[in-house]
């Protein structure tokens, strides 16, 4: 049964989307400041409304203590819009009124319930950057700074653009929301069932064909949500049972899936909220970004797509039956109206290079119109109604942990914590770039254990970008490396987030799952440190150079797939192995040298392994011919 609250939170949903589709279209409502004040005031009331606690808590308390906290945002940030020209005219803290701070206050202390609620883990280090903000004259070292006041606090973080006002709202509310309506109308619309189809039509009879469906699968779904877990949930729920049938162990396909998933953030156009967060971060343009994502995000999933081939090999998995298999011909004919609104929204941010947002509630209103066009997509005002209200408590989820970036932030940036990092980082490394890319691995899986990818992004970004930038890496792959390793610190034990949902869906060990994610993922992600080698890979350069070291990649990762996985036209020796991943890694930093030396190296393991594999069959052939020519007649 509906109830008001229900109605206030639906109510709230539509209202805040058709403003936002304004604020899209004809700019922000009289400046920036109010504009994001709106937005945070129905995210954070809609968040609150839709009860997350309740299912822990339920009773008269828990529903008192979410309106509380509604109310309290509302009145709060109402006070921002009404205010906001004296108080962006403030020369400082000194000038602030006792409502000023009380409402300060307020704002601070919802923002952190919002965390609360949706990251324990965030929730602790945001209360840990302000903890810190506070006694940094009780630290010692290079921790130690002169403190600040809360008055000054409150100035800072609740009426200026370095705390909640910042980065993390600015993002959410500029390119996030209306990916989150885009997302919500592809899943309605069910354009997720015509990927898996198209996928299953396309790879499904060949070796391993489940397996390797599934990562077409979340490659395809996950160019349009751009979530690791949300593609998890949406492709997983199919293709981890199909792997499981087929005979691929529980924890394996749970892998495969996680990995698939992960892989899709790198993915464009799409390429999650933390691509969106890059944008906002380095001031490089969103296309210019995913543009440059495009090869290396090819080879991580041609190093996954060998990586199932061998293990499908490994276990004797072979395809489905082509009468099983769905038509592509036909799932086209039935459903090809899906496709246009991915497509377009590649167009319009790659080629046209709109913005972000614009490009996303173009995108979103085509799936709406497009979807009339079948009975079977066709929305009816009320599927349009739930479309809307889901995209929204989505984007009101993410605004409500991503906000309270702005508290890590200030941390870092007011009291010089950052820049002191920075020199401890590269002197540790000597200055050395390598050494400063593999403390940079090392300390995005530490901070990334149980933080989803943007805030992950986002702590690196402050963290270790500038020590990266220093070694002499360049902004754009300096923040792509970053960005790599926080995809995958999701699903990195000892806390694996993206893991830990796959294994449910699979019923199995979520430790093997986090495990073999990593191991299946190793190869991908050491494109990662291709590209930053190798510029080419993020299409800097002539068409020749591009071509040439995309084509030395591929065999490095190919290669590199093979040695970790064992395999090559056959089960190979440890030693076969060592010198396979040796000359693949040779290929990541293109010169003459390496290239001739690692390329030669490759050339005639393959040759060998083949004639290895050709002499094997043949003695094998001519032992079964033996052995049937030798038998008595019957």
């Amino acid at each position: 049964m509906r109830t008001f609250t229900d109605t206030v939170s639906s109510t709230t949903s539509v209202a805040i989307a058709a403003y936002m589709v304004y604020a899209t279209v004809f700019g922000p409502y009289k400046t920036t400041i109010v504009h994001l004040a709106l937005f945070l005031m129905a995210m954070l009331a809609i968040y609150f409304l839709r009860g997350k606690d309740r299912a822990d808590r339920r009773g008269a308390y828990s529903r008192v203590f979410d309106w509380g906290m509604a109310t309290a945002s509302v009145a709060a940030l109402l006070y921002v819009v009404f205010e906001w020209e004296r108080l962006i005219g403030l020369w400082g803290a000194a000038f602030l009124t006792r409502v000023d701070l009380m409402v300060g206050g307020v704002i601070v202390v919802v923002v952190l319930e919002a965390a609360r609620r949706e990251s324990f883990a965030f929730f602790l280090l945001s209360l840990a950057s302000i903890l810190y903000i506070f006694l940094g004259d009780s630290m010692i070292g290079v921790l130690r700074h002169p403190g600040m006041d809360l008055d000054r606090f409150i100035y800072l973080t609740a009426f200026t653009g370095e705390g909640v006002f910042g980065l993390g709202l600015d993002v959410a509310a500029s390119y996030l929301f209306m990916f989150m309506l885009l997302s919500s109308a592809l899943d309605r619309t069910k354009t997720g069932d015509l990927v898996m189809k198209l996928s299953n039509a396309l790879v499904g009879a060949k070796v391993g064909g489940p397996a390797k469906a599934a990562v077409f699968a979340s490659a395809g779904l996950g160019t349009m949500i751009g979530s690791s877990i949300g593609n998890v949930i949406s492709t997983g729920t199919f293709t981890i049972p199909m792997m499981k049938r087929a005979g691929i162990v529980a924890h394996k396909a749970a892998a495969i899936e996680t990995t698939a998933s992960e892989g899709s953030q790198i993915l464009p156009p799409v390429m999650g909220t933390a691509a969106f967060i890059m944008a906002e971060f380095t001031g490089i343009p969103y296309a210019a970004i995913a543009l440059a994502a495009v090869l290396p995000a090819l080879l991580y999933f041609v190093s996954l797509y060998i990586v199932v081939h061998i293990e499908s090999v490994r276990i004797g998995l072979l395809g489905v039956s082509k009468d099983e298999l769905p038509s592509a011909r036909q799932a086209l004919r039935e459903g090809w109206h899906l496709l246009v609104a991915p497509l377009a929204l590649f167009y319009l941010l790659l080629v046209e290079q709109m913005s972000p947002g614009y490009a996303g509630m173009i995108s979103a209103g085509l799936v709406l119109a497009i979807s009339t066009m079948r009975t079977g997509t066709r929305m009816s005002v009320r599927d349009l109604h739930a479309t809307v209200i889901d995209g929204v408590r989505i984007a009101a989820g993410i605004t409500a942990l991503i906000t309270a970036v702005g508290f890590v932030q200030q941390a870092l940036v007011t009291t010089g914590l950052a820049p002191r990092l920075t020199d401890i980082i590269l002197a540790a490394s000597s200055g050395s770039m390598l050494v400063t890319l593999m403390l940079a691995v090392v300390v995005a899986t530490l901070l990334g254990m149980g933080l989803p990818t943007p805030i992950a992004y986002v702590m690196l970004a402050l963290f270790v970008a500038p020590a990266m930038e220093r070694a002499g890496v360049p902004t754009l792959p300096c923040h792509l490396f970053l960005f790599y390793f926080a995809v995958k610190s999701g699903s990195t034990p000892p806390v694996a987030v993206t893991a830990m949902v796959a294994a449910g869906i699979a019923n199995a060990n979520w430790w093997l799952t986090g495990v073999y994610s990593f191991l299946y993922a190793i190869p991908g992600f050491i494109v990662a440190f291709m590209f930053v080698y190798s510029p080419p890979l993020l299409l800097e350069g002539s068409a020749l150079d591009i071509a040439v070291n995309f084509a030395l990649a591929v065999a490095g990762v190919v290669g590199i797939a093979a040695g970790l996985q064992g395999w090559l036209f056959g089960w190979i020796g440890w030693v076969e192995r060592a010198l396979l991943v040796a000359a693949s890694i040779l290929l990541i930093r293109y010169s003459l040298a390496s290239a001739v030396v690692g390329g030669g190296i490759l050339v005639t393991l393959y040759i060998y392994r083949r004639f290895v594999s050709e002499r094997r069959r043949a003695n094998d052939l001519a032992a079964a011919q033996a052995d049937i020519g030798g038998r008595p007649d019957s």
